[in-house]
């Protein structure tokens, strides 16, 4: 990420991470960072919590605005709504991506996905 963000920004872009984990995303070197204190795989809240996702987007991309030069790091004030315990077991009754059976059934296909050739409906 810090890589990728350091190119564009030396094409003149400004760059802005969300992060669950901000000690290890400053570590890679990102020009701005907003750090969250949400779980891993929800950076900007909720399923179809359209309000509080745009609240997040919004503070995250405030950052651009207020941080002109590369370096600077904020923590958003957000807070989960609910134990980290249940946060992890919230999503254990949803069905997984339908990645997941097919890389069961078939799990040679992670090394194609991994060199990014996507398998086709042909190849599953």
């Amino acid at each position: 990420m810090g890589l990728v963000q350091r190119v564009i920004e030396a094409s003149g872009i400004p760059t802005v991470a969300l992060s669950m984990i901000p000690d290890l995303t400053r570590a890679v070197g990102v020009p701005r960072l907003a750090g969250i204190s949400y779980p891993m795989g929800r950076p900007l809240g909720n399923p179809h919590d359209a309000e509080g996702q745009r609240a997040v987007l919004r503070a995250t991309l405030e950052l651009l605005a207020s941080a002109r030069a590369p370096g600077h790091y904020v923590e958003l004030p957000f807070e989960w709504p609910e134990s980290p315990a249940r946060a992890r077991n919230a999503s254990r009754d949803l069905p997984p991506p339908p990645i997941v059976p097919l890389l069961k059934r078939k799990p040679w296909l992670l090394a194609r996905l991994y060199t990014g050739r996507v398998p086709h409906g042909d190849e599953t």
